[in-house]
């Protein structure tokens, strides 16, 4: 028997990579063959006709914003995007979200690569009250109430991404089902700073603006008693925020949440024991590195990212 050295892995796992793509690339695209002759430098540009009608420039500068369109169109082809807002056909419904000009990286993420998808056969949202902690546009809490949820809610402490959570609930029909708060969820009571101009996800180590909006932080603690939780399913996903967050909430406000999904940022080690002690079977992804330049410092900026399932015990 022989077995596979880690170099050896990275190549097979670049190479399923560059076949997917390609395959998306002849899938989505009309004209598919123009487009590749920009990416191998035998074309400066081309106009990409999209087997659904849209069209986007292609050029070496531009090229994974093309790669995530075809993406996009072979996932989901029912979209219809527009500059701002984009349009699909999800679970028997029509749903409609507003993006702004922050992108639709993320709502493409969680509904054409659905990450969920297969985290709910070890935990289900359905028939519980999901405490949603990092809602962005609100596409996650959309997602939990088609799988199921009662209620949810969520906390956005990004101006810009909140404004568009709203909308997006209400426009798609679930605002009797869904509130959205604007505030940071962090280790300790308090408030941040934060610039609502910038087009950047921030994390734990951000660089924090002179002047900007203030934005108030309170703990899982306070939510879990001004919320009444007491069967509730907890989605964690803040940028670093997760270890302050998690690891100075008590076992017995945590023991509140019967599932936990949770997305770490600089590892599992720090979590996973600490959930374990507060009576929960864990399951972890990852982790990924990802290399994120805004943040402040070299450790900050290399993150090591997956998820962590976590079950209550009962």
């Amino acid at each position: 028997m022989t077995s596979l050295g880690r170099s050896t892995v990275i190549v097979l796992r670049d190479t399923a990579t560059r076949i997917r793509s390609l395959y998306y690339v002849i899938k989505s695209t009309k004209n598919w063959f123009d487009a590749l002759l920009v990416r191998y430098g035998k074309k400066e540009n081309s106009r990409a006709i999209f087997r659904n009608g849209f069209q986007i420039d292609v050029t070496r500068p531009t090229w994974e914003k093309y790669i995530l369109h075809t993406h996009l169109f072979s996932l989901l082809p029912s979209a219809k995007l527009s500059n701002e807002s984009i349009q699909f056909h999800y679970l028997g419904r029509e749903l409609e979200f507003e993006f702004g000009k922050y992108g639709f990286d993320t709502i493409f993420e969680i509904f054409a690569f659905d990450p969920y998808r297969g985290f709910l056969s070890r935990l289900s949202p359905k028939g519980k009250c999901v405490i949603d902690i990092g809602a962005a546009f609100g596409d996650t809490a959309i997602y939990f109430l088609l799988q199921g949820a009662t209620r949810v809610v969520g906390f956005e402490a990004f101006p810009g991404y909140y404004r568009l959570a709203e909308q997006n609930i209400r426009k798609n029909g679930l605002a009797d089902s869904c509130e959205v708060v604007l505030s940071a969820v962090g280790g300790e009571p308090g408030s941040i700073i934060v610039d609502p101009g910038s087009e950047a996800m921030f994390g734990a180590n951000f660089a924090t603006p002179e002047t900007g909006q203030t934005v108030p932080m309170v703990t899982l603690t306070e939510i879990v008693k001004r919320y009444g939780v007491t069967d509730a399913f907890l989605k964690l996903d803040t940028e670093g925020f997760e270890y302050e967050i998690l690891l100075k909430t008590p076992k017995a406000v945590l023991r509140k949440f019967s599932d936990m999904m949770i997305e770490y940022h600089y590892g599992f080690e720090r979590l996973e024991p600490y959930l374990q002690e507060c009576g929960y079977s864990t399951y972890h992804t990852g982790p990924t590195h990802v290399y994120v330049p805004h943040l402040i410092g070299e450790e900050a900026r290399n993150m090591y990212t997956g998820h962590i399932l976590a079950k209550r015990i009962d």
